[in-house]
């Protein structure tokens, strides 16, 4: 009998422990999202004229954030499909953040401010918010970046995409190759969820 007492205290003792590991693991999960949440909404970037940013400001919108460049071979179909993004989402909530970068090929060569700007007017690309030249990967990485491929790989190219939610989350990644209206229905749902 002292035996079977002996085994079954054992037993609940680890069950105890199982149980609070599993809960101590899940609440560090939750944190940590949190915590990643907060910071997409406390970042500040800069805009294309080096004035800084809060991402704050764009608090229940849901964002598309978006590495261009000017002469990629994909620019030209990516800026009619963010143009039409704009157009038909604006309105609604959608915000779409534009990030120009220089790290694939050179692909990107205008300067921030006037160039840039210039650039998309020839274009006549009215993609949304135009925000200061960046490195989307390595050591010198955006810290914006940094957070969207936390838990995915490196930027493979230009026109790489993420949608994130109104309360902050990043829902989705999009690679370069796929065109802006593929995100219509993710874009329609995220749309609908209440801010």
């Amino acid at each position: 009998m002292a035996n079977t007492e002996t085994v079954f205290l054992a037993l609940t003792a680890g069950m105890g422990i199982l149980v609070t590991l599993v809960t101590h693991y899940r609440l560090y999960q939750d944190l940590e999202t949190m915590r990643w949440r907060l910071k997409v909404l406390s970042l500040t970037v800069k805009d294309t004229f080096g004035q800084p940013i809060s991402l704050n400001q764009f608090a229940g919108q849901v964002l598309l954030v978006v590495n261009i460049a000017s002469r990629c071979g994909l620019t030209s179909s990516q800026y009619a499909g963010l143009h039409e993004l704009r157009e038909k989402y604006e309105e609604r909530g959608l915000s779409i953040l534009n990030f120009p970068c220089n790290q694939f090929g050179a692909q990107m060569p205008e300067s921030d401010g006037r160039e840039i700007l210039e650039h998309l007017r020839q274009k006549k690309a009215n993609i949304g918010h135009i925000f200061a030249k960046i490195k989307v990967n390595g050591r010198n990485a955006d810290p914006l970046y940094k957070l969207l491929t936390r838990k995915a790989p490196r930027i493979e190219w230009n026109f790489v995409k993420f949608l994130i939610d109104r309360k902050g989350n990043i829902y989705g990644r999009y690679g370069a190759e796929k065109k802006p209206a593929v995100l219509v229905n993710d874009i329609e749902r995220l749309l609908l969820e209440a801010k």
